[in-house]
């Protein structure tokens, strides 16, 4: 569990939050004025203040008596944060250029982000850290921006922004973003999580920790929320219990980890959905430490007391969960899944809507193993009717024959795996049964080429069902359409 923290100074923070409140309001034109607005452009919405003001030139530095600092930045006396307005562009865009004007005297800093919308609701991550100049390839249309300012400084030092810009261009992009895939299944992932607590505390996005808190914190400040909003959000499953919130902080032990990103910009060595602490302590990768030190306990997702404790009935300030990262794609909790009729094939993982069970109550592998680093598996019995069955069930959007492949995976488990696991085939013209020795038959084994209609008729299904003694292992099935 990341400390217990009380923030000090009562006073201090009351008369920030006076501050936030009074230059929230009142310098809100001046803001909108920094941001550069064109005649294509249109403010829309509320900007976001903490811990910061607008001066009367327009510029933007923290507030004397700024907010307590989050646990992420503890190492700052001063820090702030200011979201724009979102600014709406008549036309679909791709690509804006950022430019702004920052001084940073000794012993302050200042990070500019920007994220895109095509309806202002579902937001791609933020690109971290830009430079002024840069331009962002927003790879779809957007017809919303917004820019992010974090500002840290000491007591005697505070940096300045003024002109912040985010414009049309058509020059070559410097940065890329990350694209929404409407066909997408949001990637879920086994891993490490703590309790975090620190009631009282500041977040990454100035919200004040309450008594039971339902939010989480991940490692990367690409996919932080807003104060309040749910632009980010992960479903949380431990043992058959769910929930979902929102993503409110950063850390523990990184910054820049989006280690759920297909393509992460954080340590792009390592393997998708295994995050930089679990390879430092678990790897013995960078010697052992992370961004903010010795790895002590793995950890790649905080949870707030509410969600850990009653949500999902946790109990110990450290447990391994299941992560949905639901801002990547569809929520594979919401059913069957929309799949792209364009597809060359239709991949069908144990995690997502195509994939259902008799019990909610499967067992996972080990972190790390099996297709997309995860499996499930169930202990045999000869009694059908006690069995644990499975069936992966697409919706096919054409009419083909396609080659059907099922994933075994080869996990550390006391119990040897079954040596007759009897598939059953519902195609278009029937049922038919394979038998794989899941033993010496591993990786991904072809099933035999089966007549799939279009529609959701069609399945795969398993049984734990064999007198050996073993288990059944249940991961990843592919339809791909012959050609």
């Amino acid at each position: 569990m990341r400390s217990t923290r009380t923030p000090t100074l009562w006073l201090r923070f009351a008369w920030a939050l006076l501050i936030m409140v009074f230059f929230g309001s009142a310098t809100l034109t001046q803001a909108q004025g920094s941001t550069g607005a064109r005649p294509h452009q249109t403010a829309v919405g509320l900007a976001q203040f903490d811990g910061v003001l607008s001066q009367g030139d327009g510029s933007v530095t923290l507030v004397d008596m700024a907010l307590p600092s989050p646990a992420v930045l503890s190492d700052v006396d001063r820090y702030g944060t200011l979201t724009s307005e979102q600014l709406f562009f008549a036309q679909p865009v791709t690509r804006l250029q950022l430019t702004y004007a920052a001084q940073s005297p000794s012993g302050s800093a200042v990070r500019v982000d920007v994220r895109g919308s095509l309806d202002g609701q579902r937001w791609q991550p933020w690109v971290v850290d830009l430079s002024s100049g840069d331009v962002i390839d927003f790879r779809q249309p957007i017809k919303y921006a917004q820019y992010r300012l974090t500002l840290t400084g000491n007591q005697f030092s505070a940096p300045v922004v003024r002109e912040v810009r985010l414009e049309l261009t058509s020059s070559a992009a410097s940065v890329e973003a990350t694209p929404a895939d409407p066909y997408a299944v949001a990637p879920t992932f086994r891993v490490r999580a703590t309790r975090q607590g620190m009631v009282g505390g500041r977040t990454a996005n100035g919200y004040i920790i309450p008594p039971n808190a339902r939010f989480v914190s991940l490692p990367s400040w690409s996919a932080l929320s807003s104060r309040g909003g749910n632009e980010y959000q992960v479903r949380l499953t431990y043992r058959g219990r769910s929930t979902v919130v929102p993503v409110y902080d950063v850390g523990p032990y990184n910054t820049r980890d989006d280690y759920w990103a297909t393509q992460r910009t954080g340590f792009p060595d390592l393997q998708w959905g295994w995050s930089m602490d679990h390879a430092a302590y678990y790897d013995g990768y960078n010697n052992g430490r992370a961004e903010k030190g010795y790895v002590r306990f793995p950890t790649a997702v905080d949870v707030g007391d509410g969600a850990w404790i009653q949500d999902l009935g946790i109990v110990g300030d450290q447990a391994e969960v299941e992560v949905t990262f639901l801002w990547m794609g569809q929520d594979p909790a919401n059913g069957r899944p929309l799949r792209n009729p364009e597809a060359s094939e239709h991949l069908v993982d144990e995690l997502d809507g195509d994939f259902w069970s008799n019990t909610p109550l499967l067992s996972a592998s080990a972190m790390r193993c099996g297709a997309n680093l995860h499996a499930y598996w169930s202990r045999t019995t000869a009694n059908p009717e006690n069995a644990t069955v499975v069936r992966w069930q697409p919706n096919v959007p054409i009419e083909a024959a396609y080659d059907l492949f099922v994933h075994v995976p080869v996990c550390p488990q006391r119990l040897p795996a079954t040596t007759t696991a009897a598939y059953i085939v519902g195609h278009r013209d029937g049922v038919t049964e394979i038998v794989v020795n899941q033993r010496s038959q591993t990786g991904w084994v072809h099933l035999g080429q089966f007549p799939f209609a279009a529609g959701d008729q069609g399945y795969v299904q398993l049984g734990a069902v064999a007198s050996d003694g073993g288990i059944t292992w249940f991961d990843q099935v592919r339809w791909v359409p012959v050609r």
